[in-house]
């Protein structure tokens, strides 16, 4: 799993290389396979939303067993190997979201799930209200300040899938990464603290963006607190990364 800008630039090039290492795959349905990647049902879905697209285009994840098994429907061969992080030497725009260390992460618990949940819904609005973008020198919310000096950090509301509402805070944690927390019901501007917990709200998660090597979550699960009356609802969203991976280890 890798992901890459809704460009059509972006898009070209990975066809390009696509039609290299698969010269017996129809054109047609290639183009049909890279919709499927990006989570769309067809290519003119995603050229809808690509006419969306300004300036600074979204990145969205391209979904390895979704590539493949739209290629089975059109009779291909399955091809469970297959990868677009082996593309990114070829596809220049292509990002890394899964680090090595993904392969040993897996959120098993409530907890572990309600977490990641709410850190990528908080990422994600962020990277809708264009605050940071996946780029480690990109800071929207502050563009201002000195390079060589950490940022003050951005505060900003939105609503979860569920309808509770939440506050999010990202800031600059060095090295290109962000810290991000989130919380639930929140309470004043406590969630700009990394050990708020319970003050921030009635859920309060907090953890980094690594944007350096690639772009993912780093997976901080035990920064959590969590109403228990809540931990059921946030665990149970279903929310999908908007273009970067949702798991590898804590970079120290």
């Amino acid at each position: 799993m890798a992901s890459i800008p809704l460009s059509e630039s972006a898009l070209v090039s990975l066809k390009k290389t696509l039609r290299t290492e698969y010269p017996d795959i129809k054109s047609s349905h290639l183009t049909e396979a890279i919709a499927a990647a990006l989570g769309r049902k067809s290519h003119a879905a995603l050229l809808a939303d690509l006419s969306k697209q300004q300036n600074s285009p979204c990145y969205d994840l391209l979904i390895d067993e979704d590539f493949d098994s739209r290629l089975q429907e059109f009779g291909y061969p399955a091809d469970p190997e297959f990868s677009f992080e082996w593309l990114d030497k070829s596809v220049s725009e292509i990002i890394s979201t899964v680090p090595p260390s993904a392969l040993d992460i897996e959120y098993r618990t409530e907890r572990e799930r309600a977490w990641r949940n709410l850190m990528v819904c908080a990422i994600n609005e962020g990277l809708r209200l264009k605050l940071f973008t996946l780029h480690p020198d990109n800071y929207n919310w502050a563009p201002q300040e000195d390079n060589h000096h950490q940022r003050d950090g951005r505060t900003f509301d939105f609503v979860l899938p569920n309808g509770l509402p939440a506050r999010g805070y990202v800031g600059d944690a060095g090295f290109g990464e962000l810290s991000i927390h989130a919380a639930v019901n929140p309470s004043g501007d406590w969630v700009k603290a990394g050990n708020a917990g319970f003050l921030a709200g009635d859920a309060f998660a907090a953890g980094w963006l690594e944007r350096q090597d690639g772009a993912w979550l780093q997976s901080a699960t035990t920064q959590f607190n969590c109403r228990k009356p809540l931990l059921n609802s946030l665990a149970n969203i279903e929310v999908r990364p908007r273009g970067f991976g949702d798991r590898g280890r804590v970079i120290m």
